[in-house]
């Protein structure tokens, strides 16, 4: 269930942003209004009345007192297109992995290694007597 909602939604992630979206942004005397974001232009107003027959060469025209909309088109650059990978698998790498995790490993047992012999009795005289250590 989890895998088919994450596969569901990257889909239409990735539909989305091959498609483009377009965000447009309304200004009214300099200060942004009203924004929306659709898959094309909107004609995003603030009720005020946008005039266009104003006269550009007029010098009592101020550059901040109209309206206007901004589009940004949002749009992925490259087409999208999935790589084709191509798997080789070296020889000795599928022998150790074949040996290794379907055959198992088989621990080989040590021989023991004592460094002094057992097979004697323990000594019978006190060991500082055997050493000739004394105190005196």
């Amino acid at each position: 269930m989890l895998k088919q909602l994450i596969s569901i939604s990257l889909s239409l992630f990735m539909l989305f942003a091959t498609i483009g979206m377009a965000k447009t942004t309304h200004f009214c005397m300099g200060h942004e209004v009203k924004s929306e974001i659709g898959f094309g232009e909107k004609n995003v107003d603030c009720g005020m009345n946008m005039d266009s027959s104003k006269d550009e060469d007029s010098p009592k025209s101020d550059p901040t007192s109209c309206c206007q909309n901004i589009v940004e088109h949002i749009q992925v650059e490259d087409d999208f297109s999935a790589e084709k990978h191509t798997i080789s698998f070296d020889l000795e790498f599928v022998a150790a992995f074949t040996q290794v995790f379907i055959f198992g490993i088989e621990e080989v047992e040590k021989e023991v290694y004592t460094p002094f012999h057992t097979d004697s009795p323990p000594p019978t005289t006190p060991l500082h007597i055997l050493y000739q250590t004394f105190l005196i």
